[in-house]
């Protein structure tokens, strides 16, 4: 096992260390969006292999915005604000992101990528349009 898979070597340690310092900024900065960071550098490192699909390179995101979140969670300022809810929020998620992971197995690839979209362009509709 290499430290970076893919066929490009250096330029996908690149990728990877740009993009995650990058997802990194991005999480640090907005809360959220490190996953979908992480998703694209995957799908860019993995473009050529053809043994990994969308879902795989969803589950490195999946596994890798974890520890991002964790440490934005620890060093942002307000981290106080909203605590109260969080319990009420992490077993209700644990459990979807098992039913998630159930579920990603039994649907295309082609039908994950269209859930994505659809939930990125919500979410910036909502940022941009919401409250």
């Amino acid at each position: 096992m290499t430290l970076i898979p893919g066929n490009k070597g250096r330029a996908s340690l690149r990728l990877a260390v740009l993009g995650g310092l990058f997802a990194g900024v991005v999480n640090g900065l907005l809360g959220t969006g490190a996953g979908t960071v992480f998703f694209f550098v995957a799908q860019r490192i993995y473009r050529d292999d053809p043994g990994i699909g969308a879902k795989d390179c969803f589950a490195c995101a999946m596994a890798a915005v974890f520890p991002v979140s964790l440490l934005s969670l620890f060093t942002y300022p307000s981290v106080n604000a909203g605590s109260d809810l969080l319990p009420a929020l992490l077993i209700p998620a644990a459990l979807g992101g098992l039913l998630g992971a159930f579920l990603s197995d039994r649907i295309g690839q082609k039908t994950l990528k269209k859930i994505f979209a659809a939930v990125v362009v919500f979410g910036g509709a909502y940022m941009i349009a919401g409250s």
